[in-house]
């Protein structure tokens, strides 16, 4: 049995010392050597899939309006990263496309959707990350997320070549039943128990938790055996994974 290890996965990028979801944070996290970065796509007013958390640039010092009402061409130039801090002027949202031809040849990308509130602008964002992925062949580097089940099932009808995480705030009882829909959950680190862990693998699924940003969250991660760690400081994780586990397996 070969020692154990989970993916170290940059929450949004190493999105403690850059503006998160930019390609500063991207590159960062790649430097420092973790296995995935999970970020988060949302569409445009024309069906672009741009890569942001929130669904307006306010909390970036933009402007208040739906991205869903935004045309790629005017959201594309928008500064994202000033935000942040000077040095970070001029970091601009990236495209899914872009980020997927960046970085998914070395690295894993979980990709979290953030649908629209309409159905049918929910199945375009499925239809359209899924079809970014398979253009480009990435079905081993990509896993998509998402806090709603329904969407997961979407992907798996778009694709079943697609491998799908289940983000919950909650623990799910029934994971017999679930595993036959996803292939892991993301659970908040709050909610995460040994036990629960012990469930979730006893149904044959994975078990990802976010964020563990201090050493007690990560120790608590690793007791319990999760199979992913997110996390915001992604050179501190990778130090941090390194102390803890096994020599054998740095």
């Amino acid at each position: 049995m070969p020692p154990y290890r989970p993916l170290l996965i940059a929450h949004r990028g190493d999105s403690a010392d850059h503006p998160e979801n930019t390609h500063a944070a991207f590159s960062a996290a790649v430097a420092a050597g973790v296995d995935g970065i999970e970020l988060d796509v949302r569409l445009t007013a024309d069906d672009e899939v741009v890569v942001c958390h929130d669904g307006t640039l306010a909390r970036f010092g933009g402007s208040l309006m739906p991205l869903s009402r935004i045309p790629w061409e005017r959201l594309r130039d928008a500064d994202v990263g000033g935000w942040f801090g000077k040095d970070f002027r001029g970091e601009h949202p990236p495209s899914l496309g872009d980020v997927l031809d960046r970085y998914a040849r070395g690295t894993d990308l979980l990709i979290e959707l953030k649908p629209p509130r309409s159905a049918a602008g929910a199945k375009r964002l499925c239809q359209r990350v899924v079809a970014e992925v398979a253009e480009r062949r990435l079905h081993r580097q990509v896993m998509i997320l998402c806090f709603d089940a329904a969407l997961l099932r979407q992907v798996r009808r778009l694709d079943d070549g697609l491998r799908v995480v289940l983000n919950t705030s909650t623990r799910p009882r029934a994971l017999e039943r679930i595993a036959r829909e996803v292939d892991a959950i993301d659970i908040d680190r709050r909610r995460l128990t040994p036990e629960f862990a012990r469930r979730c693998h006893d149904a044959g699924l994975k078990l990802f938790t976010w964020t563990c940003n201090n050493a007690k969250h990560l120790d608590h991660a690793l007791a319990c055996g999760v199979d992913g760690v997110l996390s915001d400081r992604a050179p501190w994780l990778v130090d941090q994974a390194a102390r803890r586990l096994p020599p054998a397996v740095r």
